[in-house]
């Protein structure tokens, strides 16, 4: 289980990384799944299903359809005339792998984290779904509705925008 949670993690990081480089938009969404599946298959080797399932069906499954639909809709097919240098590529990539080191060492050195082994025993803890739905339903229901509704408001707003003018 620890060399799958290596070989996702690098997947995962390496996908990322190639989402930041590439320089089509078409390409970039793809690595994008790909980075989504492997954040997925993380969350297995967590011992968290639902979590993973949830990342499958919401990320991969909805947020990219969008994503590239979005991209499909709104690049008609134009090649840009003006590249970005190669210099910019290598430092956001550096910056990338600079920023992903810092989360990486403040979880590591966090007190949360440190914290792990004294929770209660599993037996008296609720389900990992039991607990997702009451804080989704009960505290974050208006956010969570608030978002759906933004996300409605941008497909429509790229369908608008990506309209030719009669």
């Amino acid at each position: 289980m620890v060399i799958a949670f290596y070989v996702l993690g690098f997947l995962a990081m390496f996908s990322a990384i190639m989402v930041v480089s590439s320089d089509r938009p078409i390409v970039s969404g793809l690595y994008l799944l790909l980075c989504f599946i492997a954040v997925a298959g993380l969350y297995v080797t967590l011992s968290a299903p639902f979590v993973a399932a949830m990342q499958l069906i919401v990320y991969t499954g909805a947020i990219i359809v969008l994503i590239l639909f979005v991209i499909m809709l709104l690049n008609q097919h134009r090649e840009s005339e003006t590249k970005r240098p190669k210099w910019v590529t290598a430092l956001s990539t550096v910056a990338a792998i600079v920023i992903g080191w810092g989360v990486y060492f403040t979880f590591i050195t966090s007190k949360v984290v440190l914290s792990y082994g004294k929770m209660s025993p599993i037996g008296g803890m609720k389900g990992n779904v039991e607990q997702l739905a009451d804080v989704l339903f009960s505290r974050y229901f208006i956010p969570f509705e608030v978002i759906s509704i933004l996300i409605i408001a941008a497909i429509i707003s790229a369908v608008f925008i990506s309209k030719k003018r009669v």
